[in-house]
């Protein structure tokens, strides 16, 4: 396993990683919004969602996406409305925002609740998102071996990612 495959993949990985997508608005976004600790939240949520495509595509439960262009358009759909939703939540945030004083004494409370509600919105916004459904399905069989172990050696590989 450890090879020339396996540096191929780290090559190509670390380029997807850094380039932006779906998924780095909502970091920005919470970033912005609750500090780094949110943003270390939403990374985190989204590496979360990489291992659940790794697991789907180990199971081959992604291959109804890629046979089935109803499901596709469907999660696609699920997927934009998400990231509607939380623009619209975002923009309502910034108009209801009541004095200085007032978040400063909420600080605290908001604090743990960001960090719970940037996780998930990074763990829901890659996982509908279905070109990580199709990337994974597509690009990760191509890197494991007929004799490895499907599931461990793609669960490997998503933790590389």
């Amino acid at each position: 396993m450890f090879d020339s495959q396996l540096l191929a993949f780290i090559i190509v990985a670390a380029i997807l990683t850094v380039t932006p997508g779906a998924d780095t608005m909502p970091v920005f976004r919470n970033v912005l919004r609750g500090g780094r600790c949110g943003g270390l939240a939403t990374a985190t949520g989204v590496c979360c969602g990489l291992f659940v495509h790794a697991a789907f595509s180990a199971l081959g439960i992604s291959v109804i996406l890629s046979h089935s262009a109803t499901a596709f358009s469907l999660v696609k759909l699920i997927g934009a409305g998400y990231l509607v939703w939380l623009g619209i939540q975002s923009l309502r945030s910034a108009l209801n925002q009541q004095g200085q004083a007032s978040l400063e004494a909420e600080y605290g409370e908001m604090q743990a609740l960001t960090f719970r509600a940037s996780f998930f919105e990074g763990l829901l916004t890659n996982i509908l998102n279905p070109k990580v459904a199709i990337f994974y399905l597509a690009f990760m069989p191509q890197f494991i071996a007929p004799t490895d172990p499907v599931f461990h050696t793609s669960l490997l590989l998503a933790s590389i990612h």
